[in-house]
């Protein structure tokens, strides 16, 4: 054998080019998604010490007739604010971010920020029935977004980045990386490889640890060791099947709240007035349900003093209510603390039912039932097992709690995924159409910029152009289709083909009378700057055209053909299934 032959048998040593390319960018996201996190930690820490200072001040007045108009003037004045004041009509906004990271670009307004915090702050501080985390969660990935914008990054990178601001600003408010960062990855992004886990892990621990340095190291929801048997784990399958039907029954209460306070017809701050109102009438006869409720979970963690049969069932009917209330009327707010709440109250429930029917048969106690009930709700109403394990894992210190924790949640998850097509947060989206799964068409299309697929620097022609003036322009031409565009203002007005116009390039009589707008095609269809890429291939597909151009505002600004989209998606795709 040959020593050419030789070299021509042994194995080609593979290119890891794209490889070292991806872990060199994957360290330039971990370094801004540190920033993101630093940043996103600082409102969600404020948001936190502010409505839990209020609550504390307003805790004298519970049982007070006064408490029944407070929660109507904060949710009031939050939805004033919100669709009023700034005319923001995108919703609780954890929805929204969704949408932007499947097929929005990751784009979401500046006021993000600032404005869900503040309505909020309003909603819940005055005693509305819902939680932080999730308007935390919008002000951190609108951070991340605009953090994106301020750096010129592409779509994808933008989305990566609006996915660490969630979870810095998660992982602040409960003191739980890793709770940010699988909620971000598990429900925000839908996205797991290294260019998401690595920056999002850094921009959770950055966030985590400036929280741990203003609110220090605590665990949110103390509780005794608990123990469980094998007949502990059995009775967490009807547990989380008993979560899972409340999760569906939340989702879809919060859906027909919303249908039947908009129905009133009235403008959202006094919708939103008279849902708070309703809420106050009822914390007046039960105060626990109002604002995040946490102080009922540290009740039933530690034993549930206090809590006969008849206060749970009452307490799950009223808190489940004054969500649906806030929520449903426009009131600022998520479901974290409102899934935790009910969670734990169907749990300490179930636990003291199972004691009673089959006394000594289970070894675990109501509080530790209580402690995988908020598992098993959370994992139902936002279907994230994952979140929903994590989450009480990391703000219990339950670690020993593993087994029955995911046992529950697994079986919610199965329940609320068999009755609902999608979470509390992606069933509207879905609805409409506004969720693409990863790696599909819609979505790589999606994470394709049209400027990018442009070809700006074609040669332009103008309608009264001369055939004489026309062959200097083909002379160093590239291309064989030529834009004409107004002269004056650069308006788009045809093309001009090669084809049509070759046989009269060797007649010079026609070189000083011939004009470009005589041989001009204007039934060409245009892509307008504005639309999205799919709109774009639809052109495309619907007019046979190899080549179209671009406008904005109909000023021609380039032309793209399929070719470079062909390319470009390739590219994109093997960035996807690699990545």
């Amino acid at each position: 054998m040959t020593p050419a032959s030789l070299r021509s048998t042994q194995p080609t040593k593979p290119d890891n080019r794209f490889h070292r390319t991806s872990a060199k960018e994957a360290a330039l996201l971990m370094v801004m998604a540190a920033g993101v996190g630093l940043v996103s930690a600082l409102p969600a820490v404020a948001l936190n010490l502010s409505v839990h200072g209020a609550t504390q001040a307003l805790a004298p007045w519970h049982g007070h007739w006064t408490m029944i108009l407070l929660p109507a003037a904060g949710a009031a004045l939050s939805a004033w604010y919100i669709r009023g004041w700034l005319k923001d009509d995108l919703g609780h906004g954890v929805p929204e971010m969704i949408r932007s990271a499947s097929l929005g670009g990751g784009r979401l307004p500046l006021s993000m920020v600032w404005s869900r915090l503040l309505a909020s702050f309003l909603t819940v501080g005055s005693g509305g029935s819902s939680g932080l985390e999730g308007p935390i969660a919008t002000s951190g990935g609108a951070i991340g977004s605009s953090a994106g914008r301020m750096m010129s990054v592409n779509e994808r990178r933008r989305v990566h980045l609006m996915g660490y601001g969630v979870a810095g600003a998660v992982a602040a408010i409960f003191n739980a990386p890793l709770t940010g960062m699988v909620f971000a990855l598990e429900v925000i992004l839908r996205e797991w490889n290294a260019l998401t886990i690595l920056p999002t892990i850094v921009a959770a621990v950055t966030a985590t640890q400036v929280s741990r340095l203003v609110m220090g190291n605590q665990i949110a929801f103390q509780h005794e060791q608990f123990h469980f048997a094998t007949a502990d784990l059995v009775a967490c399958v009807l547990l989380g099947a008993a979560a899972g039907g409340l999760s569906v029954l939340l989702a879809r209460g919060l859906s027909t709240g919303e249908f039947l306070f908009k129905r009133l017809r009235w403008p959202a701050w006094a919708t939103a007035g008279f849902g708070g109102l309703l809420v106050g009438l009822i914390g007046w006869v039960q105060p626990a349900v109002l604002h995040d409720g946490y102080e009922a979970i540290k009740t039933l963690m530690t034993g549930g003093e206090g809590f006969t049969p008849a206060i749970l069932a009452a307490f799950i009917v009223l808190k489940f209510i004054s969500v649906v209330f806030t929520l449903g009327s426009g009131g600022a707010g998520g479901v974290f603390a409102p899934s935790l709440v009910l969670g734990s109250t169907l749990g300490f429930g179930f636990g003291r039912l199972a004691q009673t029917v089959l006394p000594g048969m289970f070894l675990a106690s109501e509080s530790a039932f209580a402690l995988v009930g908020m598992a098993g709700m959370v994992a139902g109403v936002m279907h994230g097992p994952l979140t929903g394990m994590f989450l009480v894992l990391e703000t219990t210190g339950g670690y020993h709690m593993i087994l029955p924790v995911m046992i529950t949640t697994v079986t919610a998850m199965l329940v609320s995924y068999f009755f609902e097509e999608g979470s509390v947060y992606t069933r509207e989206l879905i609805r409409r159409g506004h969720l693409a799964s990863k790696g599909s068409d819609q979505h790589l299309l999606q994470t394709m910029e049209l400027k990018e697929l442009m070809d700006q620097k074609q040669e332009v022609l103008h309608e009264g152009m001369l055939l004489g003036e026309f062959v200097d322009v083909f002379k160093r031409a590239k291309r064989n289709i030529f834009p004409v565009v107004d002269k004056k203002n650069h308006h788009w007005l045809g093309v001009v083909y090669l084809d049509d116009i070759r046989p009269y390039l060797f007649d010079r009589s026609l070189y000083p009378i011939m004009t470009m707008g005589e041989v001009m095609h204007t039934n060409l269809p245009v892509i307008d700057v504005a639309q999205s890429l799919r709109q774009a291939v639809a052109q495309f597909e619907s007019s046979g055209a190899w080549s179209l151009p671009v406008v904005e505002d109909g000023i021609f600004i380039g032309m793209m053909s399929k070719s470079n989209l062909f390319d470009r998606y390739r590219q994109e795709l093997i960035v996807h299934t690699t990545g």
